[in-house]
């Protein structure tokens, strides 16, 4: 009796263990596939195989349904991009002659028509503005595709400041604002072109919402993997609740309004900063002024 049980256990434990390695071998066949498909996404080369109907692979056809589903929304939305990109381009080639053509004869017009100065003035403004406009378009949509890139390298901030103030200074003594520069041996890790652009727009910034008499300051300051350099403005300031919406695309503040400006300076600074593993911090009080940080990665030299 007792070797007709002990028989009878040991049929159920090798039929337990038949079955389970059956199933672990088909777990492990399973997990392999969906692992490859989730490598396979990653990459963009999802391979479309034919759906098995099988009852047990209902997780992998799941699986599989939603990252076509994805694969295709990521393509239709890279091809759109391009699409965008390509007609920026299209419309920024189209409008260069037109614009210098308004410039031109812009100019031409404020020399020998005197009667009209103010609408020729507003002409020649605006054309600036849209000028303006679709450059920082251009930039935008070559930065995010990839065809314009930064590429960092050992810069020193004086050499981006001292092209900065030579850039601004005629803009602060139109103002009378005191524009004042730290004179510092820091280095940073950053593209300085592209760097010198996104100081630049934040200054440009800092004098044009800093009232008559004013002043704007730049400094600098080491910390363990970063360089600080703040741009410091006693201007209008900015509203608490505005502050995380100013780095957004084409955004103005109504309170800004009156101000010449198209809203992509500040949105460009952004993306540019970022891109160079960088980041920036913003501290403002309404009527009492504006500090914008800048971190950018120290760079140690050897």
């Amino acid at each position: 009796m007792i070797e007709i049980i002990i028989l009878i256990v040991g049929i159920f434990v090798l039929s337990g263990i038949f079955w389970h390695s059956i199933f672990y071998q088909k777990e492990k066949k399973l997990l392999n596939r969906l692992q490859q498909m989730l490598d396979c996404a990653i990459d963009g080369e999802l391979e479309r195989t034919e759906i098995s109907e099988e009852k047990y692979s209902a997780l992998e056809n799941s699986m599989k349904q939603h990252l076509d589903s994805s694969f295709l929304a990521r393509k239709n939305q890279q091809e759109q991009k391009e699409v965008i990109q390509k007609l920026i381009s299209d419309i920024a080639h189209q409008t260069l002659t037109p614009i210098s053509n308004l410039k031109i004869y812009g100019e031409i017009l404020s020399e020998t028509n005197h009667e009209n100065q103010e609408e020729i003035d507003t002409i020649l403004e605006q054309t600036e503005k849209l000028d303006f406009l679709i450059q920082s378009l251009v930039k935008l949509s070559r930065m995010e595709s990839g065809i314009i890139a930064v590429h960092s390298e050992d810069t020193t901030i004086t050499q981006m400041l001292e092209s900065i103030q030579q850039q601004f200074n005629v803009k602060a003594r139109e103002k009378n604002i005191t524009l004042s520069l730290c004179d510092t041996d820091l280095h940073v890790l950053c593209d300085p072109k592209w760097t010198e652009e996104a100081l630049g727009n934040i200054v440009d910034n800092a004098i044009k919402y800093t009232a008559c008499g004013g002043n704007v300051q730049v400094k600098a300051e080491q910390y363990s993997f970063f360089v600080k350099i703040d741009i410091i403005d006693d201007g209008i300031g900015i509203e608490k609740e505005e502050i995380p919406k100013i780095f957004g695309r084409f955004y103005r503040s109504l309170s800004v309004a009156d101000q010449p400006g198209v809203g992509i300076g500040l949105f460009l600074t952004r993306e540019i900063i970022q891109a160079q593993k960088g980041y920036i911090k913003v501290t403002s009080e309404r009527e009492k002024g504006s500090i914008f940080s800048v971190f950018l990665p120290i760079s140690k030299k050897e």
